[in-house]
């Protein structure tokens, strides 16, 4: 992920479970949503590579503050077995 400044202006609103939409080689993905000072609204999928030992909602938003902090406002990001974040997916 490229460096440059924070995304600012956005915080968690909301986070949930779903279906990893990437297939049987990741164990667990959940939604987090994004509101942003003006209104707007944004949901970031991040998705955890199997076996995952440390998936969970409360994970998935501390990936998402990463990410905003970066200047990253992507639309899906995967964490694999190792805890690096690969973007697969820009809004």
């Amino acid at each position: 992920m490229p460096a440059s400044r924070p995304a600012k202006g956005w915080s968690i609103s909301k986070s949930w479970a779903i279906a990893p939409p990437t297939g049987e080689a990741y164990d667990a993905a959940y939604t987090v949503r994004l509101a942003h000072d003006d209104g707007s609204t944004h949901d970031l999928v991040v998705e955890f590579e199997a076996p995952s030992a440390l998936a969970s909602v409360g994970y998935a938003e501390e990936i998402t503050r990463g990410v905003l902090r970066a200047g990253g406002l992507p639309g899906h990001v995967v964490i694999d077995t190792g805890r690096s974040v690969r973007v697969v997916a820009e809004p």
